[in-house]
């Protein structure tokens, strides 16, 4: 039995710390503010395959605010329509998330020792380390980790809103709006939603935030609350090592687990997070590990957003014209995948779409 040192008790540090207690270890977990999930620094929309893959740790179903059914995705000029069946999403209340995961280590006879900022080498209890604190992340700068190469500066507001449809997120991608990211309604009641966006770099976002609002006639609107936050848009080029008696490895968004496409890091931050509860005694097998096993989706995620930063405003609504035009809606309401892109790469899921198409063409 070994001890660990969990630096961060988001969903990434609580399912690392879960993780290697469940694997026989002692661990210490420690979060710098006095309550975990507060403040929230982050949306609460999840994607319905992802909650259920976590659900073990934490029961979803206690914390829905709304279902999502829908997505309208927003160019200057165009827009492309995404309808499920079946909720693709649900908005969730994101700080009872952190919560009832960290309460889940707590249950199973784990402790959490709060407002305990890491700093220094000496604040560590153990030569056994896993990094899961945030973006601009202490242990990785301790420990000399390679840089990760670029992020977005996004804000974020609970107004008093009433969307026309409330199982349908708003996504905005006009880079006029917010360039180097995206912008976002989601409905949380049916009189509230979160409204937000991220530009690129450290830049411009108090100006982005005024001409967004300005569009959705919300400029003079005060939001009931309202946060800014970095997400990273690459994976960290290294995220285990050892360094002289330290084995450290880094989790969610300390690692840059984050989907570059829309800034989502729960589902991959717990998913990575798990593996490094099991492996942290083994940095470099920790790191082949989540990357074999969710490099290639994260990898995915980040061409998305490569290529549509390289679009103009005309380009973007010839993007969405073009997912009308090849009924790519078929494919993404049958097999799309909010989080695991490669699922959608498969032959079943391609053949399926080719038919549609092929069928739509005829008539």
């Amino acid at each position: 039995m070994s001890l660990v040192h969990v630096v961060g008790a988001g969903p990434a540090g609580s399912f690392a710390a879960l993780s290697a207690l469940k694997s026989g270890h002692e661990v210490f977990l420690s979060e710098e503010h006095e309550k975990i999930g507060q403040p929230v620094h982050c949306s609460g929309l999840v994607s319905a395959s992802g909650l259920e893959q976590m659900d073990d740790v934490v029961p979803y179903k206690k914390i829905i605010r709304n279902p999502i059914f829908r997505a309208n995705l927003h160019g200057a000029n165009s827009t492309f329509s995404l309808s499920y069946a079946q909720p693709k999403a649900y908005v969730i209340e994101r700080g009872k998330f952190d919560f009832l995961a960290a309460q889940k280590f707590i249950d199973a006879g784990g402790k959490v020792l709060s407002k305990h900022g890491v700093r220094r080498l000496e604040d560590l209890k153990s030569k056994n380390v896993i990094g899961a604190d945030g973006p601009i992340s202490t242990i990785a700068r301790l420990f000399d980790f390679p840089r990760i190469r670029a992020y977005t500066s996004c804000w974020q507001g609970d107004f008093s809103h009433s969307c026309e449809d409330i199982g349908a997120v708003e996504v905005f991608f006009d880079p006029r709006l917010c360039p180097g990211f995206i912008g976002w309604i989601i409905p949380t009641g049916e009189e509230t939603a979160e409204i937000g966006l991220g530009v690129a770099g450290a830049k411009g976002l108090h100006a982005a935030r005024g001409q967004f609002l300005s569009k959705l006639g919300l400029k003079d609107k005060k939001p009931q609350s309202e946060f800014s936050a970095l997400i990273p848009l690459h994976v960290r080029p290294q995220t285990g090592k050892i360094r002289g008696d330290y084995r450290v490895c880094l989790a969610g968004d300390a690692a840059g687990q984050v989907k570059a496409s829309s800034g989502g890091g729960i589902f991959f931050g717990s998913s990575c997070g798990r593996l490094a509860g099991r492996l942290f005694e083994w940095p470099e097998e920790y790191e082949a590990a989540w990357r074999k096993k969710y490099g290639l989706d994260l990898a995915l995620h980040g061409l998305l957003r490569q290529g549509l930063n390289s679009l103009p405003s005309f380009g973007v609504d010839l993007w969405l014209s073009s997912m009308k035009a090849l009924r790519f809606e078929r494919l993404l309401a049958e097999s799309g995948e909010m989080d695991e892109y490669s699922k959608m790469l498969s032959a079943r899921s391609l053949g399926a779409w080719a038919r549609a198409w092929v069928g739509g063409r005829k008539r």
